[in-house]
């Protein structure tokens, strides 16, 4: 009977070794894997925090660097970052809020709410405001150039107010508006009877325990506060303000990875506002009312792959990138918030940690696979791995203007492995634009006396570069003048 006792024991032990043996194996697996992914925020340099959800528990929970690199403040879980154009998923929600109490409608028009807004905007509607559908000429543009002060958002109304038109006719179509939710945070203030960041106190974050989130005012004590930096001239400099910054609507919230999880989870009941409304946010809608597919929401952008709903939306802003990711139907959500304003992909790392936590139901974005490969096996197996992927689709996803950024980010100090990826690109993709534009960037500035090349490079991507990337085209326009010359 001892014999058997001690037989057990030793039974139990070993499996427990085994046991504590694979999770230590996992631990260091995640540590690496996390660590690569944010190796541009390890050290002396400014933060990165991120947060991975999954079924509405924290899988992960990391911070990376200092939220004030003068006074060495380390980042943690709940450092505050300003959360840029994240911000307009929280100004849209203070609209349906309203809708919900009956105070607003989709169709209210902006000139009922706000009676002294000229006649071109009196068909404007709410609606049209959240989906960056209003025509609303863009407030950087009329910003007067002898203003040193910043514009707060009333200043972005008065100097709509001074404009006699659109940029195009209400609904016509979709254009990007910081104007727009400008706007929304007045409306919220006139149809409510209080300043923007009172409301959103007493109906969003103190009813969600946010306790460190807040919107901006000038001088206001935000604990845990990050500071937004660029990098410079070989180094790091303070660039958290600009004339810019201080509007709250479309990007004036400041907010933590650990704030971010309390407000997911009411994005999937009825704490706020009714299903019905969420739904509408999270769907995409053109002139003729909600549709399926990608597009745009009430503060989000819509995408799709593999038949699962992303949604999604980055912030960017002076000294501080920022992207959220939620897949619904996997029940995960990624935020990362930095304070990094020169290092972007973050996009890419949110994707990859959503696919690291879904237990393979999500595809691996190709990109992080491939710079891998290329760091420890060279740029010359870059066409084994890439087919190696190719083969897998199931598992790995392959995003053509990822390759392209990952070409051009060995374009200054690597160009020949530029090269190689700008061919690859090429080869794989004939009908996309990327390939040939990298490789028209490639002789024209890597190379001498290729200027033929480069410029017959130049018409292919002209030819192959979407109506939408008008910036690429007019620019490779003024390429192939200058090199034919």
């Amino acid at each position: 009977m001892k014999y058997k006792l001690l037989t057990l024991v030793l039974l139990l032990m070993f499996c427990g070794c085994k046991s504590s043996r694979k999770t230590i194996e996992q631990t260091n697996q995640d540590k690496n894997l996390i660590n690569y992914l944010f190796q541009d925020y390890i050290g002396e340099k400014p933060s990165a925090s991120f947060i991975v959800i999954k079924n509405g528990k924290i899988k992960h929970c990391q911070s990376f660097g200092y939220a004030n690199l003068e006074n060495q403040t380390l980042a943690n879980c709940e450092t505050n970052y300003r959360i840029a154009s994240v911000t307009k998923q929280f100004t849209a929600m203070g609209i349906l809020i309203l809708i919900n109490q009956g105070k607003l409608n989709y169709d209210s028009k902006l000139t009922e709410i706000i009676p002294e807004f000229p006649d071109y905007g009196k068909e404007i509607t709410i609606k049209n405001l959240m989906l960056h559908r209003s025509g609303l000429q863009s407030y950087n543009r009329l910003y007067p150039k002898d203003w040193k002060k910043q514009l707060v958002d009333k200043d972005v109304l008065n100097l709509l107010i001074k404009q006699d038109s659109l940029l195009f006719p209400a609904n016509s179509k979709f254009r990007y508006s910081n104007s727009g939710y400008a706007v929304l945070a007045t409306i919220i203030e006139r149809v409510s009877g209080k300043s923007f960041k009172e409301f959103m106190d007493e109906e969003v974050f103190e009813k969600l325990g946010m306790t460190n989130t807040t919107v901006y005012l000038k001088d206001l004590n935000i604990k845990n506060r990050a500071y937004g930096y660029k990098f410079i001239k070989n180094k790091y400099e303070n660039k958290d303000q600009t004339k810019y910054t201080a509007i709250q609507g479309d990007g004036g919230i400041y907010s933590s990875v650990s704030d971010y999880a309390k407000w997911d989870k009411i994005l999937y009941n009825e704490t706020l506002v009714s299903k019905e409304l969420l739904n509408d946010a999270f769907s995409n809608w053109n002139e003729k009312g909600k549709t399926n597919g990608k597009g745009y929401g009430f503060g989000w952008q819509i995408d799709e792959k593999n038949g699962k709903k992303y949604l999604l939306h980055g912030g960017s802003t002076s000294g501080f990138l920022n992207t959220v990711l939620r897949i619904p139907s996997e029940k995960i959500t990624v935020a990362i918030f930095t304070n990094n304003g020169s290092k972007g992909g973050l996009k890419r790392k949110a994707l990859y940690l959503a696919s690291y936590f879904s237990d393979g139901k999500i595809p691996f974005p190709a990109y992080f696979l491939i710079k891998k490969d290329i760091e420890e096996n060279g740029i010359n197996n870059i066409t084994a791995k890439f087919n190696q992927l190719k083969n897998n689709n199931t598992k790995y996803d392959i995003e053509k203007e990822d390759l392209r950024a990952l070409g051009f980010s060995y374009f200054k100090k690597e160009p020949e492995k530029s090269l190689k990826i700008f061919e690859l690109i090429k080869m794989e993709f004939p009908d996309f634009y990327g390939g040939y534009f990298g490789l028209a960037q490639y002789y024209a500035y890597k190379t001498e006396g290729n200027n033929e090349k480069a410029v017959e490079y130049y018409k292919k991507a002209i030819e192959l570069t979407p109506h939408k990337k008008q910036r690429l085209i007019n620019y490779s326009k003024k390429m192939i003048k200058k090199l034919s010359k």
